[in-house]
């Protein structure tokens, strides 16, 4: 087991970053998601979802510094996951493909739902 396995099993997971560091991030970012530009600083409910991403993801040996933090909604968080990518563009192409293929869905399957509940 690598180093880094073992340091997180004894250890836990990293501490989250400073709530302080977390607004330093989001000023810098105008507080907007980088991936799919959601505006969290002209809407409260918004802002409430934006969360902080790292870039080279932590789980996977990246750093807390605030050159690898980013401005991000919860979606496209969770859509990036760990996933390690080459850049920055490259992954935000990832998240806001896979968000178009969730839509699609999304819209299949609401449209499926509303016109089967139209019919009773």
């Amino acid at each position: 087991m690598p180093f880094k396995q073992i340091k997180k099993f004894f250890a836990g997971p990293a501490p989250s970053i400073s709530r302080e560091d977390a607004m330093k991030v989001f000023r810098r970012d105008h507080f907007k998601c980088q991936y799919c530009g959601l505006d969290g600083l002209h809407k409260f409910e918004n802002w409430m979802i934006l969360t902080i991403d790292h870039v080279h993801p932590h789980a996977r040996g990246g750093g807390r510094h605030i050159n690898n933090l980013m401005t991000c909604c919860q979606p496209c968080n969770v859509i990036k996951g760990h996933r390690l990518f080459a850049g920055f563009e490259e992954a935000k192409k990832f998240v806001l493909e896979k968000r178009e293929e969730w839509r699609q869905q999304y819209l299949h399957h609401t449209k499926v739902h509303g016109a089967s509940a139209a019919g009773r």
